[in-house]
């Protein structure tokens, strides 16, 4: 199913790889990420184990996995696209909003990109001035009344 998934992949997805129970089997290797890229896949979340790690690095596809591990799935087994998943607790739904960094990975669902969208630029807004106070050698200790807490 990972290959037909790849057949449908549009250009800048997050495709999201699951089991119906997550297995230390490999789900995606060198081969199907130069495939990804090829179709302009933006990164791929797999609730299963990847292999080839250091070639889907160097190919510079964003991959998150639960596992590494060299054992491939078998491919005798269909499954099914574009169905809801649930992945770390989080339910993810085709049209979904998937952001993937090195701290980890949110979900929004697509009825809220825009609200979503709105407080992260508040927040980024917000924590820019913080920064700049922080800079000048202000305490996040003060600034966050925190000792008020502290020290009654």
């Amino acid at each position: 199913m990972v290959h037909a998934a790849v057949a449908e992949a549009e250009p800048g997805e997050v495709l999201v790889l699951t089991m119906p129970e997550p297995r230390p089997v490999a789900l995606v290797g060198e081969l199907l990420g130069t495939q990804m890229l090829g179709r302009g896949v933006a990164a791929v979340l797999v609730d299963a184990a990847v292999r080839d790690v250091e070639e889907l690095r160097e190919l510079g596809l964003p991959v998150w996995a639960r596992w590494v591990r060299v054992r491939g799935a078998d491919k005798k087994v269909p499954g099914t696209i574009g169905e809801p998943v649930e992945v770390g607790g989080a339910t993810i739904r085709q049209g979904d909003l998937v952001v993937l960094d090195t701290d980890g990975v949110v979900v929004v669902e697509k009825e809220r990109v825009d609200e979503v969208l709105a407080a992260a630029e508040e927040r980024e807004r917000r924590e820019t001035e913080k920064r700049a106070k922080l800079q000048a050698g202000e305490l996040s200790y003060d600034l966050d009344g925190l000792r008020k807490l502290v020290e009654p």
